[in-house]
C-alpha cells in the first residue's frame, strides 16, 4: 500500500466535504456540478481530489450555492472556529471496482489519518 499526503487548511477541507455531501445528496456528479457552475468539466473533480492543489474560492462558493440551489453561501461554511489552521491528510489510492467486480483503472482516495500541522 502506497501512502500519499497533502497539506490543506482545515477550513478548506471541511468546505470541500460539505459541498461534496450536498452534491451527492442532490444526485450530481462532479462533472454535473462543474457544468452548473459554468466552469471546466473537471473543476470539481480537481477540488475534491486530495492530490490536486485546486480549492474553492469565495467566488466559487457563490457559484456552488447557485448551482445547488441553496439559499446562502453560509450553508457551505462550517459552524464555529476550526480547531486547527493547517492539517496533513495521509491517504491511499485504491482501485475502484467495475460492475463485474474486477479492478478499474480509476482510483478513489481513502483517508488514513489527519494530523495537525504545528
Amino acid at each position: 500500500m502506497k501512502k500519499f499526503s497533502t497539506t490543506i487548511s482545515q477550513l478548506d477541507h471541511e468546505i470541500i466535504l460539505k459541498v461534496k455531501a450536498l452534491r451527492e445528496e442532490k444526485g450530481l456528479s462532479q462533472r454535473d456540478l462543474s457544468e452548473k457552475m459554468k466552469l471546466s468539466k473537471s473543476f470539481v473533480g480537481k477540488v475534491e481530489a486530495l492530490g490536486q492543489p485546486d480549492k474553492y474560492s469565495i467566488r466559487h462558493l457563490n457559484l456552488v450555492a447557485k448551482a445547488l440551489k441553496i439559499k446562502s453561501v453560509i450553508e457551505l461554511i462550517p459552524k464555529g472556529i476550526q480547531e486547527y489552521d493547517m492539517i496533513e491528510i495521509i491517504y491511499e489510492k485504491v482501485s475502484k471496482l467495475n460492475k463485474d467486480g474486477s479492478e478499474s483503472k480509476q482510483f478513489e482516495e481513502r483517508i488514513i489519518e489527519i494530523k495537525e500541522i504545528k
